[in-house]
């Protein structure tokens, strides 16, 4: 992990002020899908900021390529999480969102995903689930 994703975490806590409740479950090694509803860009650095440390590690959030491989600032960002950059516009039956997930998670990472693609409009409910999960 990077000084970046260091700093990142740090200020997330720090300015959140959260804490993390594992209820029926406990942080492991498993891989696992995390998943949330998109009210801001803030919350998959909330979210892979609660991880522990050792799962900070192996667990990739899933952004949109589009946005996030723009400028110089947002492509530094997305490495030091080591993010998934998903092509929204470019979707290939052969080379589905999904199957390039799948591939990147391997026998080793987890994903955070954000089912309603872009953000939300702040609702409590979930939006509709687009296709492609990304």
């Amino acid at each position: 992990m990077t000084l970046t994703s260091h700093a990142i975490v740090l200020l997330a806590k720090l300015f959140s002020g959260f804490t993390v409740r594992w209820i029926e479950c406990q942080p492991e090694t498993s891989q696992r899908i995390y998943f949330a509803n998109h009210t801001s860009h803030l919350d998959a650095v909330l979210l892979w900021s609660a991880l522990p440390r050792h799962l900070r590690k192996i667990t990739r959030p899933v952004a949109a390529k589009d946005y996030w491989a723009k400028g110089w600032l947002k492509p530094h960002m997305a490495n030091s999480f080591n993010a998934l950059l998903v092509d929204r516009k470019e979707i290939k039956v052969h080379k589905s969102p999904i199957d390039i997930m799948l591939q990147q998670m391997g026998d080793v990472y987890s994903l955070i995903i954000f089912p309603e693609g872009g953000r939300a409009e702040g609702d409590e409910e979930m939006d509709t689930v687009k296709s492609g999960v990304c």
